[in-house]
């Protein structure tokens, strides 16, 4: 059964350097941002499922990012009548900071991460400060946890449907485990990219995003969304602000794209 929305909603935008979104693109010069993302979709039998879970001030703080967040992500899911209580599913497509940062909101949902991601970020890469860094270590040690009480499915396959409609893919590039999640609509198989397909211009072009641990998988990926999506219509990219201008705002910072 196709499911019925999907919604995008956003904690803002802050100035990004072209190479983190374009690897190896010194002829793109203009000036970008960076839309931060997590994402609904509101299904008629499983209810919320999320795709990821954005973060709070909290993690900002103690990651001395320079940014400050003005909207709560449950606030955001409250403007689209959802409950934290009423969340069952948590898809994280992979666990960079800005996509989880292991705050405990959904008492009753099983999580959903790549065994690549997981053996990745406990693994000897993580002595590196350019692999590290995008981490937030309170964050793997509550999905830990989690793990040890039985709330975290880890997903061994390229292709796993987690409900009626859903699938998550297994794309890698950006991180070994990252995953995209294809989802059926009336409108035909809508493709929540995550960082594998930051920005539209990355697949309209073919050009990997700039930070990657395998930029062949990178460049790989960026082909197999393009034949899962049919469609350029049916790509949802992980942090262009062209979103939030493509789709009507039904509430403040929150988007409908399906």
């Amino acid at each position: 059964m196709p499911v019925r929305a999907i919604y995008a909603l956003t904690a803002g935008r802050k100035p990004v350097v072209v190479t983190n979104h374009f690897y190896m693109r010194p002829d793109i010069r203009e000036a970008l941002h960076t839309q931060f993302f997590f994402w609904c979709i509101m299904d008629e039998k499983e209810g919320p499922v999320l795709v990821d879970q954005s973060f709070t001030q909290q993690c900002l703080d103690e990651m001395r990012i320079a940014y400050s967040v003005k909207e709560h992500p449950l606030e955001l899911l409250a403007r689209i009548g959802v409950k934290p209580e009423d969340v069952r599913h948590v898809i994280l497509t992979h666990l960079h900071w800005d996509h989880y940062a292991g705050d405990n909101f959904y008492p009753n949902a099983r999580y959903y991460v790549h065994q690549k991601e997981l053996e990745y970020v406990t693994g000897p890469l993580m002595r590196f400060h350019t692999y590290a860094q995008h981490y937030n270590f309170k964050a793997l040690e509550n999905l830990i946890r989690m793990r040890f009480s039985g709330r975290v499915q880890l997903l061994e396959d390229d292709n796993t449907p987690v409900c009626d409609g859903i699938t998550c893919i297994r794309t890698g590039g950006h991180t070994p485990g990252l995953l995209s999640v294809a989802a059926d609509t009336d409108s035909g198989t809508k493709v929540i990219c995550s960082d594998v397909v930051p920005r539209y211009r990355n697949i309209s072009e073919m050009t990997p995003c700039g930070i990657h641990y395998d930029v062949t998988e990178a460049l790989t990926a960026l082909e197999k969304i393009r034949h899962i999506a049919k469609s350029a219509e049916n790509i949802l990219p992980g942090h262009d602000p062209a979103i939030t201008e493509r789709y009507p705002e039904t509430a403040p910072g929150v988007y409908r794209v399906s």
